[in-house]
């Protein structure tokens, strides 16, 4: 008898074209954050029709400041610099599993992960420092001290440095993930930079300097520092799927520069809500969805058009801050189709983002009941995990994915 040969994957997300909500096809297992310093809260969003789905409280004053999803899905991290800790959220049921105590004075305000989802670290704007913590045991595994007062953090994609911007310093410092030591203690860019983001190649790091309006674009290979010109304010930023452009928010002309990273030009310049704060870019990379605090708004900006596709409303006072985009594996569905051939049979999958078959041996029927008690256990774990009732819609109505 032959052996069997499983060989299993999951599809990159399919391309999405806006508007918004005429015809645009869901991202099987998206979701979003916002955290909101405002009322101190944290909303998930249904991306498939920009609502607010659910709300998590915490503490009073927290004054979230930064977050990011683990990009395996599990979970959500936000810094809350109010109250010197960093909560952990679990993505399938929206509840906080734990809370990561910092010293007093700390003030996290910007949180970074690895790329395989072990560790994350937290910029310490209080005492200069930053801090690494075990995703898998939520210990502090590392305290590594920066420059002065750092705001945001960007882990490489390929996992192996940290880059970390420094508001009062004005440099950025670079770390190495693997010994957990800095590696250049200072590369000098503008005045007050903030956020720092990494193209998914790898080879820039752009940082929007608040107070010189412009952004610093480093190479990643040499350190060498080109200066961008953009609106008054620049806070935060995001980049392309295929690392052709840069995103930058403007908080003082409520507006967002689109930075062709091939030569530097400015080549749009969005309106957007009043005070425009954290951007993230979804994961199929059609959409940049903007946090404008002071309106108390999301507008999501269309990659193609350069206009806005939807505006999301959130309670007055609520004050978004940054948003955060997930994603969590799609399990496969399997039915087994004949074959003449002695070997047995060939189970495709009924799922579109499922892109292996199971070439089974003589024993294809009982591969086939395997798959199928796999999908009927990930069901029975769905049902007891996701509370939610308007998650759980929005999950069913798009193909019952998670």
């Amino acid at each position: 008898m032959a052996a069997a040969a499983i060989a299993i994957g999951l599809a990159p997300p399919a391309a999405v074209a806006g508007p918004a909500l005429a015809g645009q096809k869901p991202v099987p297992g998206e979701f979003a954050y916002v955290n909101n310093n405002g009322n101190s809260t944290v909303s998930r969003l249904n991306t498939t029709i920009n609502k607010i789905v659910a709300t998590i409280p915490l503490p009073p004053g927290a004054n979230t400041i930064g977050s990011e999803v683990t990009p395996n899905g599990a979970f959500y991290y936000v810094a809350n610099a109010g109250i010197d800790n960093v909560t952990k959220i679990d993505t399938f049921t929206n509840r906080i599993v734990a809370v990561i105590h910092l010293p007093p004075g700390s003030a996290p305000n910007g949180v970074g992960i690895t790329p395989d989802s072990r560790f994350i670290y937290v910029t310490n704007k209080g005492s200069n420092s930053v801090t690494k913590i075990s995703v898998a045991t939520n210990a502090i595994v590392a305290t590594i001290p920066v420059g002065t007062a750092p705001e945001s953090v960007a882990v490489t994609p390929n996992g192996a440095f940290a880059y970390v911007s420094n508001s009062v310093s004005n440099d950025v410092t670079k770390i190495s993930v693997a010994t957990n030591t800095v590696d250049v203690l200072s590369i000098p860019v503008g005045s007050a930079p903030r956020g720092v983001k990494i193209t998914p190649n790898g080879a820039f790091v752009y940082v929007a300097n608040n107070g010189s309006n412009n952004v610093s674009k480093i190479n990643a290979a040499d350190n060498a520092v080109t200066t961008i010109p953009v609106g008054t304010g620049p806070t935060w930023l995001s980049i392309t799927l295929d690392s052709a452009f840069t995103y930058v928010t403007n908080n003082g002309s409520n507006n967002v520069s689109k930075i062709r990273v091939a030569d530097n030009a400015v080549v749009a310049t969005i309106p957007v809500g009043i005070g425009p704060r954290g951007m993230w870019i979804n994961t199929s990379g059609t959409q940049v969805y903007v946090a404008n605090h002071d309106s108390n708004t999301v507008s999501v900006i269309n990659v193609a058009a350069d206009a806005i596709d939807d505006t999301i409303y959130f309670p007055y006072g609520a004050g978004p801050e940054g948003v955060a985009f997930g994603r969590h594996p799609v399990p496969a569905k399997v039915t087994k189709t004949q074959s003449s051939s002695t070997s047995g049979g060939i189970v495709r999958s009924k799922n579109e983002n499922f892109t292996g078959v199971v070439a089974t041996g003589g024993n294809g029927d009982k591969i086939s009941k395997k798959m199928a008690g796999i999908d009927s256990f990930v069901q029975q774990v769905k049902q007891r995990h996701l509370h939610n009732p308007a998650l759980t819609k929005h999950l069913m109505g798009a193909g019952q994915h998670g």
